[in-house]
Parts: C-alpha cells; structure tokens; sequence
C-alpha cells in the first residue's frame, strides 16, 4: 500500500496541534477538507487512525507509527531535493527567510548583503515571524530557513522536522536609567537590588515576559509591573527617563541604549540562544547552505 505524502503531512499536523480544526486553520484548509484527507489515508492504511475525545482526536497506535515514520520520509525527500538541486552546481533560485525583528536588523540584513554580492543569482526574500511561526512555517513550506530564539529559562522549541544550528548564546542585560546605582566597576548587578524599582515589560512578547518574571521571582520578589510595550524603543526611552528598569536581551539593547546604563545580571543565568534553523535533510541544498553560511560570518561579527 502507497501512502500519499501530503495526508502523512496532515497527520503530522493533527499530531502536533491535537484539532481537526487547529490542523486546518495551521495548513490553510477547511476542517472538512482536513477530515476528508485523513479518512482516504486510513483506507489507503486499512486501519483506524483516530479516536474521537469531545473536540480533540487520539492518534491511535497505528497512526503515532505512521507519523513517526512520516519525519523520516520527510527528511529523505527534503535530501533528495536538496542534492538533485546541488548537482547544478550553482547557487541561484529564491530562498525564503524568516526572522525575528532584533535578529532581522543584526543579522538578516548584513547576510542578505552578503548573498547578494557572493551570489548574484540566489534572491532571499525575508519575512517577519516568532520563533514559533517560524518552525510551523518551515513544517509547512512557508519559509526555508529561520532565525529563531529560546530562552533559557523556558522549554525548548519543537523540533520536529527541523534541524537547528546554534548561532550565539547572549545575556540578558538590566537596563538602568542613567545615573542609577550600579556596581561603579560595571560588574554584574544582583535582580535583588532591584526588587523595589518599578519594571518595564514587554507586552506581546509572552516568553520574554514569562523570563522576567521568572527571574525576578528566582531573586526572591516579584517585579511591580508599572509599564508595558511592545516597542523596544519606546522601553529604553522609559527606562532613560527614570520610570523603571527593564530586562532585555544584549542584542535588542545596545543598538537602543542611548544613556541607559547596561549591566549583566549577577547570580542567575539568563541567555537567549539565537539559531538558524532549516528543514532536516536541507542542508546540502545550494541556496539554503549560502544563506546559513552568511548568517555565521554575521553572527561571528556580531558576537565579537
């Protein structure tokens, strides 16, 4: 029995966001859609696939093996793909590359730059996402490669499907209003010192927040959220002015930093780990291979 790619792909899907719905909403399809494909792909396995659970469906035995088995595919075919297009020998065609903001401004745009002088013929096309948009847009084709982020202090990104590379491992640094009392060698400064400011936030970005949060409470307080952006710019000029301190990674903050003092945080470890991050079995594809390669040299320049 054959099985048609694009249903296990599905079924990868379903696995992953647990809804017929969220599959549908993830793959740009209607649930109905989504529901017809899954039941031609248990005729095509002759066995049951799913279980119904109120609103959410159990992946039986028999599918939790076909999906298993689904990356596998999947990883061989992005190979062959890759290596078919390596025989030409040229780097050319279009790669699509997704970014998160900070990243996109250190180290997008020198390696786009980059690509272009080293490869005249390669076109990358760069997007703005989240980490997490990002990996679901490499599982489902949207992009090729991605700069994603992780935090140490909350868990991993999914990985399924997708290969990371490590590019950088930053701090997260205090931001202090000028004039503050930091150590006066500038040597690390303790959150607890810090316990009585009011704090400025993040508002949309959840994981940065949630890290805050988390370290302030490791340092024995909980922080007075006074403030809440979703503009960087607008956080440093806060913490400029005098009306709270701020946690923020190196890389968003010494582009912004102005007159506000930057201090690392003594006692915790708090890092924001920056990837580049492509489908397993991609890596020796001309294109994607140049851009990741530009994204290094840029990375090594910037972590100098």
């Amino acid at each position: 029995m054959f099985y048609e790619v694009r249903r296990l792909r599905l079924l990868r899907e379903l696995a992953a966001h647990g809804t017929i719905a969220a599959t549908a909403q993830a793959c740009s399809l209607t649930p109905s859609a989504v529901s017809q494909q899954l039941s031609l792909l248990e005729r095509e396995a002759g066995t049951p696939l799913l279980v119904r659970d109120g609103r959410r469906v159990v992946l039986t035995e028999a599918a939790r093996v076909l999906v298993a088995s689904t990356e596998r595919v999947l990883e061989e075919l992005e190979r062959a793909r890759a290596e078919v297009t390596a025989l030409s020998g040229s780097v050319r065609g279009t790669v699509r590359l997704s970014s998160f903001p900070s990243a996109a401004v250190a180290l997008a745009a020198p390696a786009i730059a980059a690509c272009r002088a080293a490869h005249p013929d390669l076109r990358v096309q760069l997007d703005e996402r989240e980490p997490e948009e990002s990996v679901r847009g490499l599982r489902q084709h949207t992009c090729d490669v991605a700069l994603v982020y992780e935090y140490n202090l909350l868990p991993r990104l999914p990985d399924e499907g997708v290969r990371l590379q490590r590019l950088l491992e930053e701090p997260l640094v205090a931001a202090l209003p000028p004039g503050h009392e930091a150590p006066a060698d500038g040597g690390p400064l303790a959150l607890a010192d810090l316990a009585r400011e009011p704090w400025i936030a993040p508002h949309s970005d959840n994981a940065l927040r949630t890290v805050l949060e988390r370290a302030c409470q490791q340092a024995g307080f909980e922080p007075r959220l006074d403030y809440a952006s979703d503009d960087y710019t607008v956080i440093m000029s806060l913490v400029e002015a005098g009306l709270g301190v701020s946690l923020i990674p190196r890389l968003v903050a010494e582009p912004l930093s102005t007159d506000v003092r930057l201090c690392e945080v003594a006692g915790l470890r708090l890092t924001r780990r920056i990837s580049v991050a492509a489908r397993a079995g991609a890596a020796r594809d001309p294109g994607v291979a140049a851009v990741a390669a530009a994204l290094r040299e840029a990375a090594e320049l910037t972590d100098r």
